[in-house]
């Protein structure tokens, strides 16, 4: 797998020319997902509208939904939702899920990273060690492209893979002028994703990769500079989670912040409540020959961020845009 990494300024001047806001969407009230959770969820990711999730014991789970009988013509009367295990296997640290719903994840024994050969659903799945023999304390999968990225487990260090082996990122950390600073590397968590600059027929990736240092600060990878820039504001965080140019987080004092990252310079408080983990769900209509620029765009998009409460249950935010 062929990709690259994009820089501040393309950032800034090419991705989201065009695009303003005053301050980065607000996040709607938190919603319990569903009335039976029996708030089991340490740690999340979500595939279109589904959470997967794991258990202080590492098991791993999705939300398994049916909607009324259709044996009795009743198709909207009920609506079951319970955890379901993912076919498999295993116990997992970190969980992250691709673009096709499959779920990637760090061995809780082993700290070895696994795929899944199917989605989180299909029955009788099995799980692939990714080339490399690489080991870690956190994996991002990138939903656009694939393009995992992980943390080494003893080193804190980033590194990418490429399908055949993990090549580590630059260490070098930069405060939010550009300026090199001393601090040293060691990675916390991670989250990543992926812009198409071309078309479908000929994609031109571009990675966004975000850290969280041993320090809680929070740094964004410019290859153009070989190193990782502080985000600006200042902000300390235990998890963070990106859509494009906007970026939340939970702060220090468990609440949710957002930055709006080609122009703001403080983190704004983007929704009521606390939580901990974040997840970012973004679920597209299309209408046939809707184009803009040769490519084909959204009618409508429902997008929204999910955390977990402290009693362990998945809620979930609408980002108003």
């Amino acid at each position: 797998m062929k990709f690259r990494y994009t820089g501040f300024l393309f950032l800034v001047t090419f991705f989201f020319s065009g695009i303003s806001w005053a301050t980065p969407p607000q996040l709607g009230q938190w919603n319990l997902l569903f009335s039976n959770d029996d708030g089991r969820a340490v740690a999340l990711d979500v595939y279109r509208e589904t959470p997967v999730i794991l258990d202080e014991k590492g098991h791993i789970f999705f939300l398994n939904k049916e909607i009324g009988k259709e044996s009795t013509g009743d198709w909207f009367g009920e609506v079951y939702e319970s955890w379901q295990k993912v076919s498999g296997g295993g116990e997992a640290m970190d969980i992250s899920i691709d673009g096709d719903g499959v779920p990637w994840v760090v061995g809780l024994k082993s700290n070895k990273i696994y795929h899944l050969d199917g989605n989180f659903a299909s029955p009788n799945s099995s799980w692939l060690e990714y080339p490399g023999n690489g080991k870690a304390r956190r994996i991002s999968v990138s939903k656009a492209n694939g393009s995992p990225y992980m943390i080494g487990a003893r080193s804190g260090h980033v590194y990418g893979g490429d399908g055949k082996a993990w090549k580590m990122l630059p260490v070098k950390l930069l405060d939010s002028s550009g300026q090199e600073i001393s601090d040293t590397f060691n990675a916390l968590d991670l989250f990543a994703e992926s812009y198409n600059a071309g078309s479908s027929d000929k994609p031109d990736w571009y990675d966004l990769v975000f850290i969280i240092n041993h320090d809680k600060k929070i740094f964004i990878y410019l290859p153009e500079k070989k190193g990782w820039q502080e985000l600006p504001g200042n902000a300390r965080a235990s998890a963070l989670v990106s859509s494009g140019k906007l970026v939340y987080i939970i702060a220090e004092d468990g609440k949710f912040y957002g930055l709006d990252l080609s122009k703001d310079k403080e983190w704004t408080p983007a929704g009521p409540g606390s939580g901990k983990d974040l997840a970012f769900s973004q679920v597209d209509t299309f209408q046939p020959f809707l184009t803009q620029g040769g490519k084909k765009v959204p009618s409508s998009s429902h997008r929204h961020v999910w955390t977990i409460s402290k009693k362990g249950q998945v809620l979930r935010a609408f980002v108003a845009y």
